[in-house]
């Protein structure tokens, strides 16, 4: 090779070079990417919010951490359970703990504390100390949520109370504004939320929460037993929120929450 096509030569590797530098493959093209569903529950997860709501951006960066892309899939939570059981999608975000689950899922590690209450009109005498208290109350719940398993289970030993189901949690709550139910329960985060977006300071005020907590269940990633990477997902999330938790973003984005940043 001639001196002159040497140099140029050598000037047009220092220029891919350089332009492979400044111009980079995108990271997204190699990372490998984990199917999720979700659901409605605003703004802990929702399609309707920014980062798809606090527990998914969580999961979201978790993942990250460990080299992994997220693609979210938002259906009405029974169907989200389902498509993931069967394998379909690789799991579903946002879940407490229950046996049953856990015959078809493996757990992550908690992403999420979670609490559920009665909340009642401030005029309707209620007061839960044990489940007979129940008996002759009229109850709100989410269809296919830990709470309603939990009200199962009371009928399953033979208390006789009542609920009905519905798919949101704004439901819920027009029904106890308009007399139908007596109390509902539901998430306090999410409570406060849609008390704030949806009703007048007036129907607020007449709504009151009742100081003891109905179930207190973390959420999780539940990954399906019927794909072939369930134990790689499982450790890579639990590797991601360990990370997050140990380098402060995991607080930083709960601070970022309680200051209306998912809005």
């Amino acid at each position: 090779m001639g001196t002159d096509r040497l140099v140029r030569f050598y000037c047009l590797v220092t220029s891919l070079a350089l332009i492979a530098f400044v111009f980079p493959t995108p990271i997204s093209a190699s990372e490998p990417t984990i199917r999720l569903t979700n659901g409605e529950f605003a703004p802990l997860m929702s399609a309707r919010v920014k980062h798809g709501g606090l527990v998914s951006h969580i999961v979201t960066e978790a993942l990250a951490n460990s080299g992994y892309q997220v693609e979210y899939g938002f259906f009405p939570w029974k169907r989200a359970y389902v498509m993931a059981k069967n394998g379909r999608w690789d799991g579903s975000v946002g879940w407490g703990y229950t046996n049953e689950r856990a015959e078809d899922f493996v757990y992550s590690d908690a992403v999420f504390p979670s609490r559920t209450y009665f909340f009642h009109l401030e005029r309707t005498s209620f007061d839960w100390q044990e489940d007979s208290d129940l008996l002759g109350i009229k109850i709100g719940v989410n269809r296919g949520y830990l709470s309603e398993k939990m009200l199962q289970k009371m009928q399953e030993r033979g208390l006789n109370i009542s609920y009905q189901t519905t798919t949101t949690e704004l439901q819920n709550f027009r029904a106890l504004l308009s007399g139908r139910v007596d109390v509902v329960i539901s998430n306090d985060t999410i409570a406060r939320g849609l008390l704030t977006e949806h009703f007048s300071p007036q129907e607020r005020d007449i709504i009151v929460q009742h100081p003891r907590p109905f179930t207190e269940s973390p959420l999780h990633v539940i990954v399906s037993k019927n794909i072939e990477h369930t134990e790689e997902i499982i450790l890579a999330i639990n590797r991601g929120l360990e990370a997050l938790r140990e380098s402060g973003r995991y607080q930083a984005l709960l601070d970022e929450f309680e200051a209306g940043g998912y809005e």
